[in-house]
């Protein structure tokens, strides 16, 4: 099963390092970026929420569009209704 579009897919700040303990295969890495470099909340990178939009413990770093992320944000904001 595919991960629906996330608007994190869009954006210049986000990384994944190596899950220690993944459950299943499509938990092998865990997203991470400036704004939450414990991990990437699900409520964002799974839920839809739009990170362009303050989120709790995001330390005020929202979301930065990265460079050819520009089909990325359409399918994020054509799958969520945006």
């Amino acid at each position: 099963m595919r991960r629906r579009p996330s608007i994190c897919d869009a954006c210049a700040r986000l990384r994944q390092q190596a899950n220690p303990k993944p459950v299943s295969p499509a938990e092998r890495y865990v997203p991470f970026c400036t704004a939450f470099p414990d991990g990437v909340p699900d409520q964002i990178y799974f839920g839809g929420f739009d990170h362009r939009r303050s989120y709790p413990g995001d330390r005020n770093v929202l979301f930065d569009l990265r460079e050819g992320g520009e089909r990325a944000l359409t399918a994020y904001e054509r799958y969520s209704g945006i």
